[in-house]
């Protein structure tokens, strides 16, 4: 081989050579840029792992609040429901003991003396047919007891009303003579029987003595009905007779 031929040689292995070197450092430079730096990574890490904890503490953040607000309304409605038991209960209880306290009687009166029911007439100074009644409540009854006896001889007009009252009950009875010739029994002479036995009696007489004195001395009787101590049973009856010329 001849100095001219050896030199060509080297010169083409120098440059295969160095071909060679640089494919191997674009290789080795292509493989560095693969991926991001080292720092980078760590930082990005950060950035995930602080995201992730702010989301974690906003989530916990967000179940605390939603179970104090839950907390917080059950609360209230505890107290609102507990303070509505509390008011009924004690309404209840008001209205209980106004009710058992000075409450009215089982049967008042209702009826009046201008509102007397009528029960019709017996003659005071002769013979006639008596007149009765019956009930459970206090009433107001009225009737006319008259003057029959035109005869010289006088004679006092009068009637005698008795209440039966039922066993167990007492009932008590009030009589009212109104004026002679007049139109109501209301507001006149009274009379009453209150005895604890189960009859109370009223006898009433006026007008002539011995002679005949020419007046009418007809005249309205109001008679009230009313249970001593304000009870009375619907299944437990009174009994009124009234009889004239007595």
């Amino acid at each position: 081989m001849t100095p001219t031929a050896s030199a060509s040689g080297w010169r083409a292995v120098s440059g295969l050579a160095l071909a060679l070197a640089a494919v191997a450092a674009c290789a080795s430079g292509a493989e560095g840029d693969k991926g991001p730096p080292i720092g980078s990574v760590a930082s990005a890490e950060g950035s995930a792992t602080a995201a992730d904890t702010g989301s974690s503490s906003g989530e916990v953040g967000s179940t605390g609040d939603t179970k104090g607000d839950a907390e917080g309304s059950s609360s209230g409605a505890g107290a609102s429901s507990s303070n509505g038991a509390d008011s009924s209960t004690t309404d209840a209880g008001d209205s209980s003991s106004s009710g058992d306290s000075g409450g009215e009687p089982q049967c008042p009166q209702l009826a009046t003396c201008p509102t007397a029911t009528v029960i019709g007439e017996v003659s005071g100074d002769t013979g006639s047919p008596s007149l009765s009644r019956e009930g459970t409540e206090p009433v107001w009854l009225t009737f006319q007891v008259t003057e029959d006896n035109d005869g010289v001889t006088g004679e006092a007009v009068s009637f005698t009303a008795t209440l039966t009252s039922p066993p167990g009950y007492d009932f008590d009875l009030f009589v009212s003579r109104g004026p002679l010739g007049g139109a109501t029994g209301c507001g006149g002479t009274m009379q009453m029987s209150t005895s604890a036995g189960p009859d109370d009696v009223v006898h009433m007489s006026w007008g002539e003595g011995a002679l005949a004195n020419g007046a009418d001395d007809r005249a309205w009787i109001a008679i009230e009905i009313r249970p001593k101590d304000g009870v009375c049973d619907p299944t437990a009856s009174w009994s009124l007779l009234v009889e004239g010329d007595t």
